[in-house]
């Protein structure tokens, strides 16, 4: 062989090597991921009772409510409230669970259709195969903060609109200066911008945090805590190596293949309220309350859950559940309950599935609701409908609690509360 063709046939082999160390270490680059959050750890599933289908009714009155012979948290005036609702208003797939944030608490979970009529396996609350929708821009939103990348003021230009994640995955490289083409993540998030999202992630966060985010917050994970069995969300998240543009958009603006439960969501914005610290939730009277101060795991930062809180209000003030908190008497609510919306099809069940998950007071939160409605034909009610309802009706029942532990304390008699 010939001393030029030596040197070419090395130059070629030099090359190639060369290039499949750059592209090695960018795909170890965009697919890098933290280490698992630590979490409680949960017993195993043969030892965790299962929540039925369809859980006992009980009188507005009962001061002890049982499932199966054991004493639980539900609060049967919320609970009948909520379910009045549900069964006043056409009685569709529906679900909401409420709990109680400084213990984790479940003080109510309550069901719609019967999961038998639509083929679920179990209590809606606990059916994972809702699509999470833009409830997912809260992790994508943390992922974020947890960065240091982003702040709620920060400001993106938006050409096109926020309801569709442009196809060819283009937005504007250079921001503009113009304030008409700025958007903020606060108004962003409330309007639940789905172009703003896509873009922030491509450009500003990247796919490993955001996916590294989702673990830290519950999905995949089977050790997620609670004294009954919970199916572990499930998440397919894109091929950091293969995916496109558009694809890691869509992933992060909540159109990926990702599924939630109620009782799964409730337990993410608990632990927002919590300033980052995961506990377990229970319905069990028997389990021990834990003091998030003392037993909580930090799942994400104190700074990133006061962030989210911050701009959770603005869904409720001006964005994408305003019309659920502006009449009667929800308004009482209005500048007190913040939260984040989702609407997106689903296939199991069929149909367009509408969320909201979030938490009351903003300020400094005492329960955390996540509702799921499923839409149909001549449909009544939003998922910010439902937990517009199960925010009230823990703010009647603590009203009369209050009422009646005044009214006790004057006649020197004892007033027994959850």
């Amino acid at each position: 062989m010939s001393n030029s063709r030596v040197s070419c046939h090395n130059w070629l082999f030099a090359t190639v090597v060369s290039l499949s160390s750059c592209l090695v270490a960018c795909q170890q680059s965009v697919a890098q991921k933290g280490p698992a959050p630590e979490v409680p750890r949960k017993a195993a599933a043969q030892s965790l009772p299962i929540i039925p289908k369809e859980l006992p009714e009980w009188d507005d009155n009962e001061t002890n409510p049982m499932i199966n012979g054991r004493p639980v948290t539900i609060i049967p005036q919320i609970q009948n409230q909520v379910a009045r609702f549900i069964r006043n208003n056409g009685n569709p797939i529906a679900a909401i669970v409420v709990t109680e944030v400084k213990t984790g608490k479940i003080l109510a979970m309550v069901q719609g259709r019967s999961p038998d009529s639509w083929g679920a396996e179990t209590h809606t609350a606990l059916h994972v195969g809702f699509p999470t929708a833009s409830l997912f821009k809260t992790v994508t939103t943390a992922a974020g903060f947890e960065m240091g990348a982003i702040d709620p003021e920060m400001t993106l230009s938006m050409f096109g609109g926020c309801a569709r994640v442009n196809p060819r995955g283009i937005w504007p490289p250079v921001e503009s200066r113009r304030p008409s083409d700025g958007l903020t993540l606060r108004r962003a998030y409330g309007h639940s911008c789905n172009g703003f999202f896509a873009k922030l992630a491509v450009n500003t966060i990247g796919l490993g945090p955001i996916v590294n985010m989702a673990h830290k917050l519950g999905w995949n994970n089977p050790g997620l805590a609670s004294d009954f069995f919970l199916t572990p969300s499930p998440l397919r998240e894109p091929n950091a190596s293969s995916a496109s543009i558009h694809t890691i958009g869509k992933f992060a603006a909540g159109f990926g293949s990702v599924g939630i439960s109620a009782v799964h969501a409730s337990w993410q914005y608990m632990t927002i309220a919590n300033d980052g610290l995961s506990i377990p939730v229970h319905i069990f009277k028997d389990t021990v309350n834990p003091d998030p101060t003392k037993d909580g795991i930090k799942a994400i930062e104190k700074d990133t859950a006061v962030n989210l809180r911050s701009i959770m209000e603005t869904t409720v003030l001006a964005g994408t559940a305003t019309n659920a908190f502006k009449r009667g008497r929800m308004k009482l609510l209005r500048n007190e309950v913040g939260g984040k919306t989702g609407t997106l099809t689903g296939s199991n069940p069929q149909g367009l599935t509408t969320w909201f998950a979030g938490m009351y007071p903003i300020e400094s939160p005492e329960v955390s609701v996540a509702a799921v409605v499923l839409l149909e034909n001549l449909w009544k009610f939003k998922a910010s409908n439902l937990a517009a309802e199960g925010f009230m009706a823990y703010y009647d029942y603590k009203l009369q609690s209050s009422s009646a532990l005044n009214a006790a304390r004057k006649n020197g008699s004892r007033v027994t509360t959850h």
